[in-house]
């Protein structure tokens, strides 16, 4: 992906009065960069692209002529999974004035303790790991703040995040985690957060429950932006918990970031129902980790009952050859050795202007973004 600045259509900076709203995601990895106007940023999760070790935000940022130090003034860890906070320590230590946020469900001592227990197990396992990346952030923190390592501020389902931007028009708001599931986790996070010393990665404490949804206002558009959060069983947990609030801002989306890449398990017929307009403007981050990638071809057909207008940041989601036993059978004959095609990571690109008063969102697309199979014309 060509982030230098000979990428003209790409390194042209919002202006003060324009919102944007980039999704990243690669395949594997998702970050999400908001300008809210007057040259302030906001930073949803981190990723980094297979041809770099940077961060991506800060190579996006850079190739706009963005200093992140003075520009950055919000960082955000919706949860602990690994293809959300990869080179989040080096964007929180690149933006020293940046307020850093993460879930309330780990507003706790202990889970601290525990992350640098893993952390300190990982040296001696060949594997990257969510626990060392947050050991680096508390490590960071502490040294900032003289001693304490907590985040400067927890998100909750009633907290707000950020207020300002352009004529003081922006607003972002938490939707999650609930009271039910920040209580709850906190009861068991000692007995079940770590795995074996074999591979000291977080178990799934069912994490995506624990994620940070956003509703962010600009000017008259309102965003959502459902991160990794899922829906569940319980009333007060994932989605349910959410739409039952009485703190949730009641306007509705005209744009909607899909929710745990597009998956089943995050879509809620009542969410887009009470909280999201008629045939919004969709992005979709890819996940290429699995048997069948997201989102599944049965995943492009539910979005597109939904919407005519959604676009995916990569695709395809995977380059792994696919099974297709009788081609499979002619081409054992001939080479042991396949490779998929390479394809570029890419990015969408969503702008508006907050001084309109309807406004009409423009859509730009890098690398192999696109429009969603399904939705070509």
């Amino acid at each position: 992906m060509d982030f230098s600045s000979t990428n003209d259509r790409l390194a042209i900076p919002p202006k003060p009065r324009v919102f944007e709203l980039t999704l990243f995601g690669p395949g594997v990895g998702e970050c999400i960069l908001m300008h809210l106007g007057n040259g302030d940023w906001f930073v949803v999760d981190s990723c980094v692209f297979p041809d770099c070790k940077q961060p991506v935000a800060l190579r996006y940022l850079h190739a706009l002529g963005i200093d992140p130090e003075k520009g950055v003034r919000r960082i955000l860890a919706t949860h602990w999974h690994d293809d959300h906070i990869r080179g989040l320590h080096d964007v929180l230590k690149r933006c020293p004035d940046a307020v850093f946020v993460m879930s309330a469900a780990l507003q706790t001592d202990q889970f601290a303790e525990l992350v640098y227990e893993a952390a300190e197990l990982n040296k001696f396992v060949a594997a990257s790991s969510t626990a060392t990346e947050f050991a680096n952030i508390l490590d960071l923190l502490g040294k900032r703040s003289g001693g304490s390592r907590s985040p400067n501020l927890f998100a909750s389902g009633s907290s707000m995040l950020y207020q300002g931007g352009y004529n003081d028009a922006v607003r972002i708001q938490a939707l999650s985690p609930s009271a039910q599931t920040i209580a709850d986790t906190l009861k068991t996070i000692a007995s079940v957060i770590c795995t074996s010393p074999e591979n000291r990665r977080f178990r799934s404490l069912t994490p995506n429950h624990l994620s940070v949804a956003l509703q962010v206002s600009a000017g008259t558009v309102d965003i959502l932006l459902k991160a990794d959060l899922e829906n569940t069983s319980e009333p007060h947990s994932g989605w349910k918990a959410v739409l039952s609030s009485e703190m949730r801002p009641k306007r509705k989306s005209g744009i909607v970031k899909v929710g745990h890449h597009g998956s089943q398990n995050a879509d809620n017929h009542e969410v887009w129902r009470d909280m999201v307009m008629a045939n919004p403007l969709c992005v979709v981050a890819p996940y290429s980790r699995l048997e069948e990638p997201l989102p599944t071809h049965a995943d492009l057909e539910r979005i597109a009952s939904r919407t005519d207008q959604c676009y995916v940041t990569t695709w395809p989601p995977s380059t792994r050859v696919k099974s297709r036993p009788e081609v499979d059978r002619w081409l054992d004959g001939a080479t042991k050795v396949r490779r998929g095609l390479a394809r570029d990571p890419g990015f969408v690109r969503v702008r508006f202007d907050m001084d309109s008063a309807a406004p009409l969102p423009s859509v730009e697309l890098f690398g192999s973004a696109c429009k969603t199979p399904l939705m070509k014309r």
